[in-house]
């Protein structure tokens, strides 16, 4: 930053004079430039200074130790709001009101001392104005003595029902890579029908949105039509486990089309247009996470009170928090100003821990016992890897070999390998997810999608073996060629059986023409197939005929 001379020379000579005034300091008649180059002179003593700020009040003192801390900057308006006012004033209102004198605060103290001086510097989101010491001025005094490197916030106790962070991610990712690579879609995010079929098969089916846009951002999903990267899937799910899950975090670290604050809820934005960059906030919350010792339940609303008091702006370029316009849902009442900052930031701060951290595996989080909002959290091993220069994670996994069962079943086990279960999804029905792992059936149809995308018989029965780690059973070799060969040959539909107490009321039904169009085959003089969808419709027309037929279900 500047050096004293640089700072007192931008200054009007009536401002230098009060200087000089404070610090005891006879100022000639001179031209600003000689006078301020005089005052820098006498100030950069290293007596006169120790003394001068030995003499300042307690506040103002504090607030001179927080300004020669490493790394001896910080930004002017969490600098205000933590010591403020500073006042802006003119030479002539200045004159008549002598702040000097009656100070507003610490700031004001430091500033009419030449202690406080401002300046822009570049950040990476842009110009902002710093407050500094004078290097010159600052390199005159002993360094202050570094008061103990405190964590934000406290230590919690256990919590009544913890939440564990699972190690999940990387297989739901490779679920969606499976669902898309079955079937494209033509946008992200995917419709409430195409989810609602997917969530099932899930273990966290509120992260699907984050990894499928982290996929996309790191070219491993492509479009549209939205589908995957042949060589870009492979790459991941060759993955150990352990470092597929540490590339989705590291992903979300990073990420630009990810933005937090858009997912935070009880947030809105006009036309949804979101006014902040999603890395210039990300970046040093996870910088001030990184005091918190790993392993350790920490209180999550001590934490978000400790970023209020030592780092408000770490999400707004320059401290200004009156430029963005955002919403409260559902009252669509504007959030503006620092009294806001709970309903923003703080909002914003437990959507990181609870959200994106947890559901990459790198926060567990605590529950109370009467409610499911979070109380506390502990970072995992897997926070780390946000600090880490080199992972310290070992990625070496033992991998559980599929199961083929009888009747073309297939069980894979949560150890199957990424690529496996990912090969495996291509050519089987999925049936469900459960604490035993996935399960799967191979069906004419699902073996038709196969050979829909290029794979042959040949090919089928090569990733089940590989999946299995043994050779398949003859016989399921030979049913999976005829269903790609032939197609399906056999089906079982779902049907109803209406039952009548005589064949003249089942020719009753069959002579009406409303309630013959939903009669299916005889199957005998009083019995007949009715189609499920239809049962409902029957049950209605009957009636007409003076029969009343007792329905299905409850």
């Amino acid at each position: 930053m500047q050096d004293l001379f640089r700072t007192l020379q931008d200054r009007d000579l009536g401002h230098l004079r009060i200087v000089a005034e404070l610090w005891g300091i006879e100022l000639p008649h001179l031209v600003p430039v000689e006078a301020a180059r005089l005052l820098a002179n006498s100030m950069l003593d290293p007596a006169l200074a120790a003394e001068q700020a030995d003499s300042l009040p307690r506040e103002a003192r504090r607030a001179l130790d927080a300004l020669l801390a490493p790394p001896g900057r910080t930004l002017l308006a969490d600098f205000v709001r933590r010591f403020g006012p500073l006042r802006e004033m003119g030479p002539g209102r200045r004159d008549r009101e002598k702040p000097w004198r009656n100070p507003a605060g610490p700031l004001e103290v430091l500033w009419y001392r030449g202690w406080l001086a401002r300046a822009f510097g570049e950040t990476p989101s842009g110009p902002q104005e710093f407050a500094f010491v004078p290097s010159d001025l600052a390199a005159s005094l002993p360094p202050p003595s570094a008061p103990p490197a405190t964590p934000p916030g406290k230590p919690a106790p256990p919590p009544a029902r913890p939440a564990p962070a699972l190690a999940t991610s990387a297989d739901d990712a490779t679920t969606l890579l499976a669902a898309l690579r079955r079937k494209s879609v033509s946008s992200l995010p995917l419709t409430p029908a195409r989810f609602d079929s997917l969530k099932r098969f899930l273990h966290r089916p509120e992260a699907a949105h984050l990894l499928l846009t982290l996929l996309r951002e790191a070219g491993t999903l492509i479009g549209p039509p939205i589908r995957p990267s042949p060589e870009a899937t492979r790459r991941f799910l060759d993955l150990p486990r352990a470092a597929a899950s540490r590339k989705l975090l590291l992903a979300w670290a990073v990420s630009e089309m990810w933005n937090d604050l858009a997912h935070t809820p009880g947030l809105a934005a006009p036309k949804d247009k979101w006014p902040n960059d999603p890395n210039v906030g990300r970046e040093p919350l996870l910088k001030i996470l990184q005091g918190i010792p790993v392993g350790e339940w920490w209180d999550l609303e001590s934490f978000v009170e400790a970023v209020h008091d030592r780092q408000p702006g770490f999400q707004r370029p320059g401290g200004d928090f009156d430029s963005w316009y955002l919403q409260e849902t559902p009252t669509g009442r504007f959030l503006r100003g620092f009294a806001s900052w709970h309903l923003v930031e703080g909002a914003l701060i437990r959507f990181v821990v609870s959200g994106p951290l947890h559901w990459l595996g790198a926060v567990d989080l605590g529950l109370p016992a009467d409610g499911d909002r979070p109380s506390a959290f502990r970072l995992t091993h897997r926070a780390g890897t946000l600090w880490e220069a080199e992972p310290t994670e070992t990625f070496a996994e033992p991998h559980e070999a599929g199961l083929l069962l009888p009747g073309g079943r297939i069980r894979l086990a949560p150890a199957v390998s990424l690529s496996h279960r990912y090969q495996i999804s291509r050519v089987a029905q999925w049936i469900q997810l459960d604490d035993e792992g996935y399960e799967f059936r191979l069906t004419p149809a699902s073996l038709q999608s196969a050979h829909g995308q290029g794979l042959e018989a040949h090919h089928v029965l090569a990733i089940l073996e590989a999946a299995a780690g043994r050779p398949a059973d003859p016989k399921l070799a030979e049913a999976i060629r005829r269903a790609i060969s032939r197609g399906p040959e056999a089906h079982l539909e779902r049907t109803l059986i209406l039952r009548l107490s005589s064949p003249r009321l089942l020719q009753t039904l069959q002579a009406d023409r409303a309630c013959a169009r939903l009669l299916g085959e005889p199957l005998g003089p009083g019995a007949v197939r009715v189609a499920e969808k239809d049962w409902e419709k029957l049950c209605a027309a009957a009636p007409r005929l003076g029969l009343l037929i007792e329905p299905p279900f409850p």
